[in-house]
């Protein structure tokens, strides 16, 4: 009898086992299903995007193209490339490789579609053609940043990897806002504003929800920084200071290319076609983990509840001695201080202490160069629309026209 009992609950047993394996092979088979299926809708997408960039070149596509390309998306292992084969079994690899120099050539980014301007005779260039990056410097290659890094301060993506030197520190505290206001003279746009990260969206709204596709993402240009972007370029027109609003998204393709060199292009771009432009402000959303009360990343002005911004300064001192082509950094640092100065003066608490970094982040393009966080992900679209509207008075005050 006892013989019996015992073989019972080893069958009892056996079952239970196979029925949790089945049970774990379907819910795994679902699993991959799923990423396969949205992986071909993603890959189709950017496809459809790409070609109305890039022309053809005439090369036949193939299935094992598409195939490979869809592993990629689900393993985040390129088959294509030993390199990353082998980087993703000795991460230390992908260390080494960010200190390779990059030879060579990278394809056309960006386009003029989405620029918001107008015309003038001051352009140099009128046609909407492609602009080829030039060769890149090493600490600008981006690390390949998952999906799971949506949402997170990254400017590491541009050799922001090395703490500021004590003789930079002792600088920044001699530096002070004796900058006499910018000239902004002549015809054409003066101002470019851009977006080196594109799909930066804000805190879920009640009264106007996104389609998120990670923490606080939105591949929907109208719910992401971009169209704090529109305000900002609106309300500086509205003032009388001409602008170019490039809404080019830098983030429809992998990150491994790196951001900041695909905006590089759009700023390069914009100054082939006007060589008027004499301000640069990239525009972006902050992120930071150590924020937790929405009420104190706001101001109050005029009843309405405002978004906090600050300016980030990059030194261009990077990693392995930086980059080739440094910014003025002193100089974009003073443009900052009269921002910030001007911004308090006007509405204690709105502009937060300038940040400084050991990035480039583009700003070696000119002396009045900055990259501007406005409100974070505690903060809402509107209310950082709001800020937009006064950064522009802002703006237009420390300017002569």
């Amino acid at each position: 009898m006892g013989e019996t009992l015992g073989r019972i609950k080893i069958k009892r047993t056996s079952d239970t086992l196979y029925n949790i394996t089945v049970i774990l092979l379907i819910v795994g088979i679902v699993f991959l299903s799923y990423r396969l299926v949205s992986n071909v809708f993603l890959y189709e997408r950017d496809v459809r995007s790409h070609q109305q960039i890039v022309p053809n070149s005439g090369a036949d596509n193939n299935s094992g193209d598409f195939f490979s390309e869809i592993w990629t998306r689900i393993s985040q292992i390129d088959l294509t490339d030993p390199a990353v084969i082998l980087s993703s079994q000795m991460p230390y690899l992908a260390a080494a490789q960010i200190n390779e120099d990059n030879n060579g050539e990278t394809p056309a980014f960006a386009s003029n579609e989405g620029v918001n301007t107008k015309e003038n005779n001051n352009s140099k260039d009128n046609s909407r053609g492609l602009v080829s990056r030039p060769e890149l410097d090493k600490q600008d290659i981006s690390q390949n940043i998952s999906d799971q890094d949506y949402g997170k301060d990254y400017h590491e993506s541009d050799g922001d990897e090395k703490e500021l030197s004590d003789e930079i520190k002792i600088q920044i505290k001699t530096i002070t806002d004796t900058l006499p206001p910018v000239s902004l003279s002549g015809e054409g746009p003066q101002i470019l504003i851009y977006h080196t990260h594109s799909l930066e969206a804000y805190k879920q709204d009640p009264n106007n929800k996104y389609d998120a596709i990670a923490a606080f993402r939105s591949s929907d240009l109208n719910h992401t920084v971009v169209s704090v972007g529109d305000v900002l370029a609106e309300n500086l027109e509205k003032r009388g200071i001409p602008v170019v609003h490039d809404r080019t998204n830098h983030e429809q393709y992998s990150w491994k290319d790196g951001l900041y060199p695909r905006s590089l292009e759009t700023i390069k771009r914009n100054m082939e076609k006007y060589d008027s432009l004499k301000i640069f402000l990239d525009i972006h959303r902050n992120y930071d983990e150590s924020l937790k009360d929405p009420d104190k990343e706001v101001v109050i002005i005029n009843g309405e509840r405002v978004a906090k911004f600050f300016v980030l300064i990059g030194t261009g001192e990077g990693v392995s001695g930086g980059f080739a082509e440094k910014p003025n950094w002193r100089e974009n640092y003073k443009f900052a201080l009269k921002i910030t100065n001007k911004a308090n003066e006007k509405y204690p608490g709105l502009a937060g202490d300038i940040k400084v970094r050991t990035g480039r982040y583009n700003q070696h393009v000119s002396t009045n160069a900055v990259l501007i966080e406005i409100g974070n992900h505690l903060t809402t679209l509107e209310e950082a629309k709001r800020t937009a509207v006064y950064l522009a008075e802002i703006i237009s005050e420390i300017i002569e026209k």
